[in-house]
């Protein structure tokens, strides 16, 4: 009955320290463990060469960011290029998929609402927490059979839920609430085959679920290169 007690009171002082952490505490341990926030700060553009999948279709593409500013992917399927851009406050892009070759502007609203791309995935909560974005700390939550650390955080786009793993302090899984076309749609992305890159942790594999989607987008990483140069170009829409 003794050994019952000492052992019940254990678990009882890891469950209490789990949820005595407070937002600020799971997102510092988070940081430290994909690289510490001295190499994230350091780390002004990425390149992303990378392959995709959906419903059957493959595709290749190549994702530019300058980060926190501008962000373009060009994306090769079926033989056309899809090519999107965010560029501070404005977008355009071309897609011959939908009968289109010359660039198109993009909404506002749209704009707003993918200008998240232009961070670094994996390292979202790091960013959060160096622009002061509110977070709360919402403790433990069952993601399928694991349980993850939750932290909500109030984006300009939209509330963010991160679910993270307690044993390594990795990002697993996102989910938000966002409006596109005027209308609420959920959105839920996981995580998974983290690997170091030049100091920083990051996820190699994104599974995107979304409605209207015939199935999940599942985008793997082939390469990642930091601090790439980038002329400014690239982002300006063709005349």
């Amino acid at each position: 009955m003794k050994k019952q007690l000492v052992l019940l009171t254990a678990a009882l002082l890891v469950s209490v320290g789990t949820f005595a952490q407070t937002a600020t505490d799971v997102v510092n341990k988070h940081i430290a463990a994909i690289g510490g926030i001295d190499k994230i700060k350091a780390i002004k553009s990425a390149q992303y060469d990378q392959h995709m999948s959906i419903a059957g279709m493959e595709m290749t593409g190549k994702t530019v960011v300058v980060v926190g500013q501008a962000m373009r992917a060009d994306v090769t399927v079926m033989g056309s290029q899809v090519t999107q851009v965010i560029n501070g406050d404005k977008g355009w892009s071309v897609n011959p998929m939908q009968g289109g070759s010359t660039p198109q502007d993009t909404p506002a609203d749209q704009v707003a609402l993918s200008k998240g791309n232009t961070e670094l995935t994996g390292l979202q909560l790091a960013y959060a927490s160096l622009k002061g974005y509110p977070m709360v700390m919402k403790g433990t939550e069952k993601m399928g059979t694991a349980d993850r650390l939750r932290v909500d955080v109030t984006r300009p786009e939209a509330t963010v839920s991160y679910y993270l793993d307690p044993q390594t302090y990795y990002i697993t899984n996102t989910k938000a609430t966002v409006m596109a076309g005027g209308q609420k749609v959920d959105v839920e992305s996981t995580f998974a085959n983290y690997k170091a890159v030049e100091g920083i942790t990051m996820p190699f594999s994104v599974d995107l679920k979304a409605p209207g989607m015939p199935s999940n987008l599942t985008t793997i990483v082939d390469k990642v290169t930091l601090n790439p140069t980038i002329d400014p170009a690239i982002f300006n829409k063709p005349k």
